[in-house]
């Protein structure tokens, strides 16, 4: 299956060295924070309000994700198709299926990446600190 991402946020200079911080879900939502290197300071939070599912996995044990280069400027993509709501869908996550949610895949340079299937796009805030 092949995997189809589209860029769903602006490009940014400070892709280089970020890393994922931070994934917290609660009552309010879904919460996946994504830092620069130290010396830079910015952040990039995504909210989602209603996450159907989630998963954490370190970059390597996502090597179907990486099957061509993805851009390395872009941290949010829209996964089209070949993602893991299609693979699961006759397994599990039939409600998310139904309701045509959407799979969204969260990159840092190094460390874990989330995918989150979602009714609606995150939020985005970028900040520096």
């Amino acid at each position: 299956m092949k995997l189809l991402l589209e860029p769903a946020c602006e490009a940014i200079d400070w892709f280089p060295g970020s890393s994922m911080i931070e994934v917290l879900n609660t009552q309010s939502g879904l919460r996946v924070v994504v830092a620069s290197t130290e010396e830079l300071g910015f952040f990039t939070e995504f909210r989602f309000g209603n996450a159907h599912a989630f998963q954490v996995l370190h970059q390597r044990d996502m090597l179907s994700y990486w099957d061509k280069p993805i851009p390395p400027d872009r941290m949010l993509f829209r996964v089209m198709g070949g993602g893991w709501l299609e693979r699961a869908a006759p397994h599990y996550l039939q409600e998310a299926a139904l309701l045509n949610s959407c799979e969204w895949l969260i990159v840092a340079d190094t460390g874990p990446c989330v995918t989150v299937i979602a009714d609606k796009e995150p939020s985005v805030l970028t900040y520096f600190a």
